[in-house]
């Protein structure tokens, strides 16, 4: 039984280190890419459907596609399910905790479920990565800003 297990090891072994397989595996990279390409497109075009539809392709074709699970989110939250991106955008900071596209937009839903300590805590952490400044520790630190004076607004006029 032990010997049975050593020889699928080896071949599975061989199989892996195989120059076919890696070329494999780098053309479901590539059709990954290119199906997050299309997918971006379809955002742009506010298909959001068909852009997740393609995200989810993507992610079959390459499911460590950090573009692919960020542009997932980005659909599901144009679909009015923040829950879902936020989910997305936590699965693309496991794979890539430092990934500055996944903290900003996971700092931007976090704000669109009011929870702006968590939406700082994304914020601090792209100034700790971005010491001379970023567009995403920009849009971050505006749109706190922008929350915090809308917040402030509301209380105003709840009392007024």
């Amino acid at each position: 039984m032990r010997i049975q297990k050593l020889l699928v090891a080896a071949a599975l072994a061989s199989v892996v280190a195989s120059p076919s397989f890696a070329q494999t595996a780098e053309k479901y990279q590539e059709l990954s890419e290119q199906l997050v390409a299309e997918a971006s497109g379809a955002m742009t075009s506010e298909q959001a459907k068909e852009a997740q539809a393609l995200y989810e392709r993507a992610l079959v074709a390459n499911p460590a596609n950090i573009d692919a699970l960020i542009g997932l989110g980005k659909a599901h939250e144009a679909q009015g399910r923040v829950g879902s991106g936020l989910k997305y955008y936590r699965k693309a900071l496991e794979l890539e905790p430092n990934d500055k596209n996944a903290l900003e937009y996971q700092a931007l839903a976090f704000l669109k479920r009011n929870l702006r300590a968590r939406a700082e805590s994304n914020r601090d952490k792209l100034a700790s990565l971005c010491t001379d400044g970023c567009k995403e520790l920009e849009a971050v630190a505006s749109a706190i800003e922008e929350y915090s004076a809308r917040k402030a607004d509301a209380s105003l006029q709840s009392e007024g």
